[in-house]
């Protein structure tokens, strides 16, 4: 399916390098690929691209002057030089079989990146989970300073939506994905690793090849920055020399002395050289203190003003879905978050908590086959202390149904661990009117899930606005 044989990354930096060249990007709405396509444009080649959804995207990329049409048809790959294509198109996809009957060069978004990230001195975070969060940080942080930073992250920032930008500095902030194992390809100047738990089970046959694409990622990198809470990034980071952050004695960048309130977090930050500074970050939950960590210590690395860095973070705003306020009335909140492992979903509860949630609903759509069947035991325990949680149908991305790894497997996971009530919704919209039928004031309901199961919070909406 790709251009795999011979030197394609030295094929790659030839087509990047060829101005005028024709590129077209299929799958063009999801919000990696817009930022490829973006930094691209920026590089001078004819961009074009299609998707058969996401009109959020696909409008911000014609703003920025990339035409992309809504729908697929061969023939948008007439007069194109090369294509590159989302991992989440499926087989059979009628542009990306017809480029293969032609002979089309075709490229992974993951094989693209890593070699657009070398025209710039890039800072690249990978991890788990968090690292949306702590690289549009990274580039909040250096841009507030005045390091006109370009970006490309994999989430839609504020306040327009955008998941990549072009600055006037040499310093490029990317999420880097380890999904695909593209991971592997980079060679940043900053790495960033914020934590390491088996995912994916989609690409990788093992915990120990998924660590294995981590441990080439920091060895490639010029100077390495590692979460020392976690245990594999610690001991990936510490095998290299890297800069440890979290809350664990030893930690180079450490936070203490925690103050948590409605409106966010305080806390001390204890930094190399005896450094030390008070800052606010205006998010609930400890694992956003990390991400802030992880932010300043790569800002640091950067040669950007400690002390400066972290009153940047004072103004952070978290990307779309990343504990996004969807509306509240009658004392009722509504949330939307990304979160689809076990450690995330516990770590959005615990923060919802902080910020004074009482009573606490949760609508999860589980993300994959091969992630339910593989975690369906861990995300009982990760949903401990909510009033109740409504499944509803896995969101394939692409996978075909597996046995065991259904939203009706994962129910009996939930009945075999009791003491979380539980039930099982057809639709998004049934899972709608179940709270919508039980919520009272004081409530939150947290909106759960990678995939589309963002359209109940809409929902959620219409019909606390229906309450009067």
């Amino acid at each position: 399916m790709t251009t795999q044989g011979g030197n394609w990354r030295a094929d790659v930096r030839r087509r990047i390098q060829t101005p005028g060249s024709r590129v077209h990007l299929l799958g063009v709405g999801g919000i990696g690929v817009a930022g490829v396509a973006r930094l691209l444009a920026a590089k001078g080649l004819a961009v074009t691209g299609c998707d058969g959804g996401a009109p959020r995207t696909l409008a911000w990329l014609r703003s920025c002057g990339i035409p992309a049409t809504t729908g697929h048809d061969p023939a948008h790959l007439d007069g194109v030089d090369w294509a590159i294509f989302s991992p989440a198109l499926q087989p059979g996809h009628p542009e990306l079989a017809a480029a293969q009957t032609r002979g089309l060069p075709l490229y992974r978004r993951g094989q693209v990146l890593p070699v657009l990230a070398e025209f710039w001195k890039t800072a690249a975070v990978a991890g788990t989970h968090g690292k949306t969060t702590t690289s549009a940080m990274i580039a909040h942080a250096l841009r507030a300073c005045g390091v006109d930073a370009s970006w490309c992250i994999g989430g839609e920032l504020p306040p327009d939506g955008a998941p990549a930008g072009i600055g006037t500095s040499d310093w490029l902030v990317i999420e880097a994905d380890e999904s695909d194992g593209t991971l592997a390809h980079y060679a940043p100047e900053i790495a960033v690793i914020t934590n390491v738990e088996f995912d994916h089970m989609e690409h990788f046959a093992s915990k120990e090849a998924m660590e294995e694409c981590f441990r080439t990622f920091a060895r490639q990198a010029r100077a390495v920055v590692f979460c020392a809470d976690d245990p594999e990034a610690a001991r990936i980071g510490s095998t290299v020399g890297g800069s440890s952050y979290g809350f664990a004695p030893g930690a180079a960048y450490r936070a203490v002395e925690l103050a948590a309130s409605l409106a966010g977090t305080r806390f001390d930050v204890q930094a190399p050289g005896g450094r030390s500074m008070s800052m606010f970050l205006p998010l609930p939950g400890r694992h956003n203190v990390l991400n802030a960590l992880a932010a300043l210590a790569a800002c640091d690395r950067c040669g950007l003003a400690l002390e400066a860095a972290a009153a940047a973070l004072a103004s952070f705003a978290l990307p779309k879905r990343r504990f996004e306020p969807v509306a509240e009335a009658r004392g009722i909140r509504i949330v939307a978050d990304y979160a689809h492992h076990p450690s995330e979903i516990r770590a959005l509860i615990d923060a919802a908590k902080q910020a004074g949630a009482g009573r606490i609903w949760a609508v999860f759509q589980p993300h994959r086959y091969t992630r339910t069947r593989a975690l369906g035991a861990e995300f009982p325990p990760a949903f401990a202390g909510v009033a109740g949680v409504i499944l509803a149908p896995v969101y394939a991305a692409s996978e075909p149904p597996l046995e065991g790894g259904t939203s009706e497997d994962l129910l009996k996971h939930f009945w075999r661990h009791g003491g979380t009530p539980t039930e099982l919704a057809k639709s998004l919209a049934e899972a709608a009117e179940f709270v919508a039928a039980r919520w009272k004031p004081g409530d939150w309901v947290l909106v759960v899930g990678a995939g589309d199961v963002e359209d109940v919070g809409p929902m959620l909406k219409q019909k606390l606005l229906d309450l009067g």
